[in-house]
């Protein structure tokens, strides 16, 4: 049992690697895509199809519908010829067995991007639940109110890596909320700490007699005064008196 596991594993793990990487070149070709081809005028059709429709359908204050705007104008066959045209490459490239594995890796995180698109725009989705759901829609509206930014649909870290993110008005980046917590957790501390060493110097028990006596802390005492040594006299004055 354990030699068929111990075998098996690196297999298991190298098929992980595989359908990881896919879905993070297909997440990454897909914000690509949609940043030089849905948002430029060398996109040609693809452009003209994402602005007169999607970004029509949905901008500005109209962001959700009953059910999702996404007949006409759909560019998403489109983005199967990439697809097709890598596939054919890889399956000489890898082993038959990792073929398989990327394209049923490939098949899933195509349909995860077409889900999500339209979960972000279709009114009371089922998704809404979850906070992490609500923040992707949120940076998808973003895009939608703002078109030169956010291009992703999954994976917005593409989008900083391309400088293309932009986060929601109002909202304080996660490094500057982190650093105000330690740094009123910090203030707090001492001021604890302080406190405690206050009421440490002040209060204290005299254990022989189990009688608490109360001392305060006494001003620092001032140094006294040197006195002025008096001028000495000329020994040749004295000589002379």
């Amino acid at each position: 049992m354990l030699q068929t596991v111990s075998r098996l594993l690196p297999e298991l793990l190298l098929f992980l690697m595989t359908a990881i990487a896919t879905h993070l070149i297909m997440s990454f070709a897909q914000t690509l895509m949609h940043y030089k081809l849905g948002h430029h005028p060398m996109g040609g059709k693809l452009f003209r199809n994402h602005i007169n429709f999607h970004h029509t359908y949905y901008s500005k204050d109209h962001l959700v519908s009953r059910t999702y705007l996404g007949d006409e104008g759909n560019n998403t066959p489109f983005f199967f010829i990439p697809v097709f045209l890598v596939g054919t490459c890889t399956y000489f490239l890898l082993p038959f067995d990792l073929f398989v594995v990327q394209v049923v890796a490939c098949a899933a995180s195509f349909y995860a991007h077409v889900f999500f698109d339209k979960e972000y725009h279709v009114e009371g989705s089922r998704l809404q639940r979850f906070a992490w759901f609500r923040r992707k829609q949120e940076l998808h509206f973003v895009h939608h109110r703002h078109a030169n930014c956010n291009f992703a649909v999954i994976h917005f870290f593409w989008d900083r890596i391309l400088c293309t993110y932009r986060k929601p008005a109002g909202e304080i980046s996660w490094l500057r909320h982190k650093l105000a917590n330690l740094s009123f957790g910090g203030h707090a501390r001492r001021r604890r700490r302080h406190d405690g060493r206050s009421r440490g110097c002040r209060h204290h028990v005299d254990r022989a007699f189990a009688v608490p006596r109360i001392r305060y802390n006494q001003p620092p005492k001032q140094p006294s005064p040197k006195r002025k040594r008096p001028p000495c006299r000329d020994s040749h004055e004295d000589h002379h008196v």
